[in-house]
Parts: C-alpha cells; sequence; structure tokens
C-alpha cells in the first residue's frame, strides 16, 4: 500500500470517527441515540471524506498536468 493510500484511509476512518464522537457528545444521554440517527452520521462522515478524497485527486491530477506542461514548454526553448 502506498503512502497516499494510507493518508486516505486514515482520513476517512478518523472522519467517520470524529462524526460519531461529536454524535456521542451531544446527546450525552445514551437512550437518546438511536442506531438511525449514529448511521446518518457515519453515512455522512464517510461522504464528506469521499468527496474530499476525490476533489484532493482531482487536484492532484491538475498539478501534475500543469507541471508537465510548464517542464515542457522549459524544455521546448
Amino acid at each position: 500500500m502506498s503512502q497516499h493510500s494510507h493518508t486516505s484511509i486514515f482520513t476517512t476512518a478518523s472522519g467517520v470517527l470524529g462524526g460519531v464522537a461529536k454524535a456521542v457528545t451531544a446527546k450525552p444521554i445514551l437512550t437518546e441515540i438511536t442506531f438511525a440517527g449514529l448511521s446518518n452520521v457515519v453515512i455522512y462522515a464517510a461522504a464528506s471524506a469521499a468527496a474530499g478524497y476525490i476533489v484532493k485527486k482531482s487536484m492532484d491530477c491538475i498539478a501534475k498536468r500543469l507541471t508537465d506542461y510548464f517542464n515542457k514548454q522549459k524544455e521546448s526553448r
């Protein structure tokens, strides 16, 4: 597994755990926490992490293309 994969897995896991922890601390009485509410938080956190990952990969691709373009321009001079 590459370093980027480790970072992505850690980011996703921490986002999910952070969302669950926030849900638990927001409702300190454990009887008020429902499975449906908890699952909504987990789904939202996972979707948020996935969206962040897609944006990161897109920005990496754009940066690589720009770098390649400018390096090619520099070599042609």
